[in-house]
């Protein structure tokens, strides 16, 4: 009962095991590195069994995840097709359907070669409350109007019956489709780990749903995009993984935030 708020981008049932490529120094080398037996053990019990020991896995994950959340706590969890809508029941007897805030769509536009198919071009984040009072700060994450509804909206306008309603000189509110770009390979937040978010996807979350001073979780925290951001935007915040690569790429990323210090913070001693 403690956190206020928790993102999570678990993995999504792909079968993508623990081993990985990966860079190091200045010269562009690069290193494979093997799973350990311990991530060999999560990867048998995650997808042993496909879908069936995947959400036998997830289910109590969420569970527990509730357990932690504040009284006016929100969960945000971030997947795709592959998983959704069987997350999205076991969500609803978890947290109560009353209690499911948005169905969220990440648009990523990109170019696609598909041929037979529409292109898969989005993810979905389902968003739900602890109760009935949930941390929502709307003037944090307001939007530019576009040009044609401020030229509408220059004056008040008035509907039937007497509302009126003019812009919001803070913006509009956002709607439940996100069209953030993925993070290019030239960019530079770009961490090379891949399955990787953009730093204003989880910026948007944070800011809606938390204050500063307030905790923020992360339990598959991949690339560590979700505690970097809260870092700078002055929460306090926990992540953790059962990658080694995961936890290595964040704590790197975190000794460049200027004034965090990750390696004293957890008392990792090397």
């Amino acid at each position: 009962g403690k956190i206020g708020l928790i993102y999570i981008d678990p993995p999504f049932a792909s079968g993508l095991d623990f081993s990985v490529t990966a860079p190091f120094g200045d010269l562009e080398d690069q290193a494979f590195k093997e799973q350990s037996l311990i991530e060999e053990k999560v990867y048998r019990d995650t997808w042993g069994r496909g879908r069936h020991s995947y959400l036998s896995m997830m289910t109590p994950v969420l569970g527990v995840i509730r357990e932690l959340l504040t009284p006016n706590g929100t969960l945000y969890l971030h997947c795709d097709w592959h998983v959704g809508h069987y997350l999205k029941v076991v969500l609803d007897e978890l947290f109560g359907d009353e209690n499911f805030r948005n169905e969220i769509v990440w648009h990523y536009p990109h170019m696609s070669n598909v041929r037979k198919d529409f292109a898969r071009k989005h993810d979905t984040i389902f968003r739900y409350s602890k109760g009935d009072t949930w941390t929502f700060n709307l003037d944090d994450v307001r939007e530019p109007y576009d040009q044609q509804t401020l030229k509408r909206y220059e004056t008040a306008v008035v509907f039937p019956g007497g509302y009126e309603a003019k812009a919001n000189p803070l913006g509009k509110a956002p709607e439940d489709v996100w069209r953030i770009p993925p993070i290019r390979n030239v960019s530079s937040e770009n961490q090379n780990f891949p399955t990787q978010k953009p730093e204003a996807l989880v910026e948007r979350i944070i800011k809606a749903s938390s204050n500063p001073g307030d905790l923020v979780a992360d339990f598959f925290v991949g690339s560590g995009t979700t505690i970097a951001v809260a870092e700078t935007l002055g929460r306090r915040w926990i992540g953790c993984d059962i990658g080694r690569f995961a936890i290595h790429t964040t704590r790197k990323r975190l000794l460049a935030i200027e004034g965090c210090k990750p390696f004293e913070l957890l008392n990792l001693g090397k």
